[in-house]
Parts: structure tokens; sequence; C-alpha cells
């Protein structure tokens, strides 16, 4: 049975999911996963790679309550079978007019990316599923596919994820059907 491996570009896939919804929802990404490797690629999942980012400089109570809650989620996924949860971080980078302040996701994106690959290189996976409509994945994405590996991505209903649907193998669309199956209750 082919091998699948699971990619989640946390961030990415989250903000789709809760603009689907008009709401956060909390999901189970063990069932996911699952859900994609059996009904989305007809494989067994092997591993599923979830990555994020915390603020590493919080400045204030709340955003010092979302860095722990996210490096909590994070150790939590890494206590899972088969399961592997990686943190980046986010930098400030300014302040827009309104006073919001900007961050900057960084690592995450490069942590995908040499996954990707590396598991490549080793044989640890036949096709590897991309959950994310960021473009900058393109370089990954063809060295995979030159590697003789399967590239698939998965994109939340709404998002059009365009120029990655053309250089993967195959994508699909996660819809509302999909991701009521995997919410946590």
């Amino acid at each position: 049975m082919k091998r699948v491996m699971v990619f989640i570009d946390g961030n990415n896939f989250e903000k789709a999911v809760n603009t689907l919804y008009g709401a956060e929802i909390r999901l189970d990404y063990i069932k996911l996963a699952q859900h994609i490797a059996q009904t989305k690629c007809s494989g067994d999942l092997r591993r599923l790679y979830y990555y994020t980012a915390k603020n590493e400089n919080p400045q204030n109570e709340q955003e010092r309550n979302l860095a722990n809650n996210t490096a909590l989620f994070a150790d939590r996924l890494n206590k899972l079978p088969n399961c592997i949860a990686k943190l980046g971080r986010l930098s400030l980078e300014g302040i827009e007019a309104s006073g919001k302040k900007i961050y900057v996701e960084k690592k995450t994106d490069v942590n995908i990316a040499v996954d990707m690959v590396s598991l490549a290189y080793t044989n640890a996976y036949d096709e590897a599923v991309l959950l994310s409509a960021d473009t900058d994945y393109e370089a990954a994405v063809n060295v995979v596919r030159q590697i003789g590996r399967n590239v698939t991505v998965g994109l939340v209903s709404g998002q059009t994820g365009g120029y990655l649907k053309t250089i993967c193998d195959d994508n699909f669309v996660l819809d509302k059907t999909d991701l009521n199956r995997v919410k946590r209750l």
C-alpha cells in the first residue's frame, strides 16, 4: 500500500478552515491525516508533520497566553503516535497605522521544505500531502517530484492554490463534509 505523509502548514491551514466556518473550530489532526491518507490518497498514513509558530517575545498577557497555548498544543501533538510538531517563531516586523502589530512567520516554510525533501531522499514515503496554499513550497515540491515521489496539495474550500495545483501531481479540496468528520468535540 502507498505510504503517505501529511505536512500541515498550521497557520495557513487553520486560517483557511476558520474562514470557511466563520469561526474558530478545533480539529483532530490525527483523524484528519488518516482521513486524507485513506480517502484522498488511497494509502496508509505513516506520519503527520504539523508546523506552526509562536511569538518568542510576547509583550503583554494576551500574547503570552497565545504563545503558551501554541507551545502546549505542539507538545500535545508530539505525544501522539506518528505525529511530529515543530515550532517556528513569529517576528514583529512593524505596526500598522491602526496600531495592529504585524508579525512575520519564520522557519515554518523552511522546516516543511527540509522535511519533505530529506524524507523523500531517505525513501520514507511514496506520497507527500501538503496542506497549504503557499507557493513558497515550489522548490521543495519540484525536488521531491524529481526524486520520484508524488506530491499532492490539499486545499480548504475557498482557497485557490492556483500555481501549487499545477506543479503537484494531484490536488484535492477539503470541504465542510470532510472537516466535520474530524472535528474535536
